[in-house]
């Protein structure tokens, strides 16, 4: 409910997953907002600082039109080897223990984006200030209504 209007209706799993507007997105959970600009809508291009990403959902505004691009901080993963269609480049600017999980926040095209790893003993954080690659699947960022 957002000011008394059901923003949207479904399972815990549609509305975490798949959230209609950011309102929604942001009740449940941690949520990584990031400005783009339209490059193509008809072939869903953005523009993420210098990196063109082709994303899954149709974009309905007209090209050059900034939008909030949405994802979860365990939609992508800082290891090497790691699976996904987008790459995006950012600078460590910290990283937090959380027990089963290590949060690390990283300054991608100037947007702050929180990104979760499971903890492995064997596999060591990336440092404050290390420029690392975040592997995204695509189809895990949404555009979302206001």
């Amino acid at each position: 409910m957002n000011s008394g209007h059901a923003d949207q209706i479904g399972t815990p799993f549609e509305i975490y997953n798949r959230p209609s507007t950011r309102f929604v997105a942001s009740f449940v959970g941690t949520l990584n907002l990031i400005e783009a600009k339209v490059v193509d809508p008809q072939n869903s291009t953005v523009a993420i600082g210098d990196l063109t990403v082709a994303l899954k959902e149709k974009i309905t505004v007209p090209a050059g039109s900034t939008v909030q691009i949405a994802m979860r901080p365990e939609a992508g993963s800082i290891l090497a080897g790691a699976k996904g269609d987008t790459t995006l480049t950012g600078q460590v600017v910290s990283s937090h223990f959380l027990g089963s999980v290590i949060r690390t926040r990283i300054n991608v095209a100037g947007n702050t984006v929180s990104f979760d790893m499971f903890n492995d003993p064997s596999i060591t954080p990336p440092a404050i200030g290390d420029t690392v690659s975040l592997k995204i699947d695509s189809a895990d960022l949404l555009i979302l209504q206001a």
